[in-house]
């Protein structure tokens, strides 16, 4: 049994207990704690929504995509850089509850509460809380909350409050409230200067009560996007009073109950948010009345199990099981949690590097989400997968308007960072140099496709995405004499942050080399397969022969840049030109986030990298490489990295399983599976840290299992960690879903459903038929 991590929450299997309440701990918690489903978020913040400074916590409630701009403010522009800022706006608060009894309001900061238990069921997908409060003049009540966000209905949060009072007394007053007085933080949680926008963004236009039901509409200052917000209820309770009061920015609803001991009071408030984006600002405030309507005609518990059958439905699949490892069980199923419940599913929305926990990152889309998120969504929710590339596809015009400010005649160039489809990074040494996006999304796509079989969508969408990205890669580099005519990509930066603006970033160059060889794939599986389609695209985009003839030498003679001596590829041309790093040089306050507290031109002249770049590259890749090659790479690597970034150490373990260091990938999987759950990186206030949580299934699936593609069949080549008694997971490919056990006695993997299927054991072909299993020894 390993030792247990330095853990802040109890050890549990399908759970995570908060068990006492601190003022310290709760911005880090309401992260913690937050839901979603993809649409509508909301932070993890208490049923009282008490008043907390900027340091302590942050109300935040959000609709994917909703977002608000302003001019950006440069002390230096130049031709190209984005004039207008987005940031995921924080939206008026549904959620608070008030209790008063005895002339005493509930407050957790104040009052004498115990027994206190808040539980984030991670099976079901909801967040509870119970505790025991005792009044100033004796009187003790129990009281229990639940909230879910609907993953049978994206517009709807529900949640139930009841107290008991142990013993008689006077009448409780329970004040529901829509509170529409917010603002953004990002002052907090944005290093950008000057990047707004900040403090309350949304306008009021209505707030009316009516009944048990209240109901608010708003237009963003920037945008001109316009949310609309309602509450509604139902009380099981005898005796009960109600009345209910609307000002400019804030709503009541109150109840007031007689306190008779042993005697549950019972409130339901559903929540439902839309906005303009969805429907015309005329239809929205029917459209909230009516789904208020609805979740009151059928009720708490109705709406609560169809959203816990979605959630089983997901587990389904996507759990994975741990034997042995308590800690590490309890880390992967919160990450799939947050990252299923985070993504955007209308095809319209992505998935931000912190979902909808909170403003970090300005809500913005990164590569994140195809290089590490897409994957899981593959094999496990292809739904998800192609909901994702969906809104990457519908923005493809966007694309294509950058391309043309960067001065790229034809092809589409994705924006680093966003939310509308342009770009939004303000830096662009760290933005729109990076390049791999481009192909990160290509890549995204061909996995997509090559896992599901899904043509209909390569013949629909993927196929234009693959030539529209492949356009840019023939465009941005060129034969270079000094390369000995080898395709050349200058002045880039990849994924390593502490390395900009280089001349063959590896993983690049990777990249484009795949994408463009797959776009003339998809062309050809067009052409074979949907020989109409395939002409009508070609003739829409005005590809020709000679341009693909281009593609194709592109590809053959893409550089990769390799040191003979050492036997390693290089991360780019001028690597090895740079000072070797001394870390004895930096003081140890200053040693993380070098950025913080040097010049970036310090940082650029160092040989080392903040986080994985090549090695990335060689993941991805590695049926291209030898395992030798694969292991001075990793050897060479790991002695310059110095994992300054949460989206390394998972690429790290998963390279490590590949080449046999067996130990160093068990110990850099403990380093990524509980990094949010434990805030190893004291910043889960801001969000969560999606990519990493998407990297520690990848660690189980594709380093410990040994899962990788090669000539269009899976092979797995599996191993045990030591601290590990066995673990298990199932995934899909092309329609057949695989369970895969690994223990001490050996390795099961079985064809659950589906058609017979071809795959790879430690390179020997192996043939399965459904209901058959593959046994073998480690």
């Amino acid at each position: 049994m390993p030792e247990a991590p330095n853990v802040i929450f109890p050890i549990e299997s399908w759970s995570v207990t908060e068990t006492s309440f601190s003022l310290g701990a709760n911005y880090r918690n309401e992260t913690t704690f937050a839901l979603s489903n993809g649409y509508l978020g909301t932070r993890g913040t208490q049923d009282e929504c008490m008043a907390l400074e900027v340091d302590t916590g942050l109300e935040g409630n959000f609709i994917n995509g909703f977002y608000d701009s302003e001019t950006i403010r440069y002390g230096e522009w130049n031709f190209g850089f984005p004039t207008r800022s987005q940031s995921l706006l924080n939206l008026p608060n549904p959620k608070k509850i008030l209790l008063t009894a005895d002339g005493e309001t509930l407050d957790l900061r104040q009052c004498d509460v115990t027994e206190y238990r808040r539980r984030l069921d991670l099976r079901d997908g909801a967040v509870s809380r119970t505790l025991l409060w005792t009044t100033r003049t004796g009187r003790r009540f129990r009281v229990e909350s639940e909230r879910f966000c609907s993953l049978d209905d994206k517009n709807v949060l529900a949640i139930r409050y009841a107290v008991t009072p142990l013993e008689n007394g006077a009448a409780v007053e329970i004040l529901s409230i829509l509170d529409a007085d917010v603002e953004n933080h990002t002052r907090k949680t944005n290093p950008l200067v000057d990047y707004g926008p900040f403090g309350r963004r949304v306008s009021q236009e209505q707030m009316e009560a009516r009944g048990n039901e209240l109901y608010y509409q708003g237009v963003t200052q920037g945008t001109g996007l316009h949310v609309a917000c309602g509450i509604s209820h139902t009380l099981l309770a005898r005796g009960a009073e109600t009345a209910c009061q609307a000002e400019a920015m804030c709503g009541q609803i109150s109840f007031t109950v007689p306190a008779a001991a042993e005697e549950r009071i019972e409130l339901c408030k559903y929540v439902a948010f839309t906005s303009s984006i969805d429907m015309e600002t005329d239809a929205m405030r029917a459209f909230v009345h009516d789904k208020l309507a609805t979740c009151v005609q059928q009720g708490y518990g109705v709406l609560r199990r169809a959203h816990t059958g979605h959630m089983h439905a997901f587990w389904e699949t996507a759990d994975v099981q741990i034997d042995g490892d308590e800690a590490a069980q309890q880390g992967i199923r919160f990450n799939l949690f947050h990252i299923m419940q985070a993504a955007g599913r209308d095809g319209r929305t992505g998935m931000g590097a912190k979902g909808l926990t909170g403003e970090g990152y300005e809500g913005h889309y990164f590569w994140d989400t195809e290089t590490y998120v897409l994957p899981v969504f593959t094999h496990t929710c292809p739904k998800l997968a192609k909901g994702l590339l969906m809104y990457r596809y519908r923005t493809l015009p966007q694309a294509r308007a950058r391309a043309r400010v960067l001065g790229h005649l034809t092809g589409a160039l994705y924006p680093w960072r966003t939310i509308n489809g342009e770009e939004a990074s303000t830096y662009f040494p760290l933005g729109t140099a990076q390049y791999h996006i481009n192909g990160d999304i290509a890549h995204a796509v061909w996995q997509y496709v090559e896992a599901t079989g899904d043509n209909a969508f390569l013949r629909d969408f993927g196929c234009e995405m693959l030539c529209e990205i492949a356009r840019v890669w023939a465009d941005v580099g060129c034969f270079s004499e000094a390369r000995d005519g080898k395709y050349c990509i200058c002045s880039v930066t990849g994924p390593d942050e502490y390395n900009a603006i280089v001349d063959n970033n590896f993983y690049t160059n990777l990249l484009a080399q795949e994408n463009l060889r797959n776009a003339l794939k998809a062309i050809n599986i067009l052409e074979q397969e949907e020989p109409e389609a395939g002409r009508a695209l070609l003739a829409r985009l005005e590809i020709t022969g000679d341009e693909q003839a281009l593609w194709r030498r592109v590809a053959d003679e893409m550089y990769l840049p390799h040191d003979g001596v050492r036997g390693v590829y290089l991360q780019d041309d001028g690597f090895l030109l740079r000072k070797p790093w001394d870390d004895s040089r930096i003081p140890p306050g200053k040693r993380h986030l070098l950025y913080e507290n040097f010049h970036p031109l310090f940082v650029y002249r160092q040989r080392m990298c903040k986080q994985a770049d090549a090695i990335l590259g060689l993941h991805l890749f590695s049926a291209r490489f030898t395992a030798e090659e694969l292991r001075r790479n990793y050897d060479f690597y790991q002695s310059v990295t110095l994992h300054h970034s949460s989206l390394s150490t998972s690429v790290f373990g998963m390279l490590a399983c590949r080449v046999g260091y067996a130990q160093q990938a068990y110990d850099y999987f403990c380093q990524s599976a509980r990094m949010d759950l434990d805030d190893c990186h004291r910043n889960v206030y801001a969000g969560i840290h999606a990519a990493n949580m998407a990297g520690t299934w990848l660690n189980i699936v594709q380093g410990f299992a040994g899962l990788r593609v090669k000539d269009g069949l899976i092979e797995f080549s599996p191993l045990l960690p030591e601290a590990w008694e066995g673990y298990r997971f199932r995934l899909l490919w092309r329609g057949a879903r695989l369970k895969v056990a690994v223990d001490r006695k050996g390795v099961c993997i079985k064809l659950e459903e589906g058609q017979a299927l071809d795959l790879l054991y430690r390179g020997w072909p192996r043939a399965l038929r459904e209901g058959e299993s593959i046994h073998e020894a480690l």
